[in-house]
């Protein structure tokens, strides 16, 4: 294994897949991660309040950052890289997944939307569904 796509969005489901990748950092001692955020473009508050929502999504973004470089990965720091997007989250995965040449796609099994908090995550089974590489789906 060389590269692994992690993608997460700050939940406590997130928060769960994170830890299972350190432990494929630990095996896997020259493996490549790349801790993927996702800004959803299509979110129907930004049409009232787009500043709110830019302010909101910026703060997510920052404390992800922070989170994975200076406390979850700290003694990987040198083979974890931090990558923000835009755009619909479960192709936007896939999509970086492809572009990165990872061979494992790594989501949470929840997101921190109502409606992915409802059986399988929508994001985490759509990526299932659309990937064209493995992908673990941690609860």
């Amino acid at each position: 294994m060389k590269s692994i796509l992690f993608a997460t969005d700050g939940s406590k489901s997130s928060e769960h897949a994170g830890e299972m990748v350190k432990e494929y950092l630990k095996a896997w001692p020259e493996v490549e991660l790349f801790v993927l955020y996702v800004t959803a473009k299509e979110n129907y508050a930004y049409d009232l309040v787009p500043d709110v929502v830019d302010h909101y999504e910026d703060q997510i973004k920052k404390e992800i950052k922070k989170t994975v470089e200076n406390q979850m990965y700290n003694e990987w720091k040198d083979r974890v890289h931090f990558v923000h997007e835009v755009g619909h989250p479960s192709t936007t995965i896939c999509n970086v997944a492809k572009e990165k040449d990872v061979d494992l796609i790594v989501v949470g099994s929840h997101g921190r939307g109502f409606f992915d908090r409802t059986l399988l995550g929508s994001v985490a089974h759509a990526v299932l569904n659309r990937s064209e590489l493995p992908v673990l789906v941690v609860r």
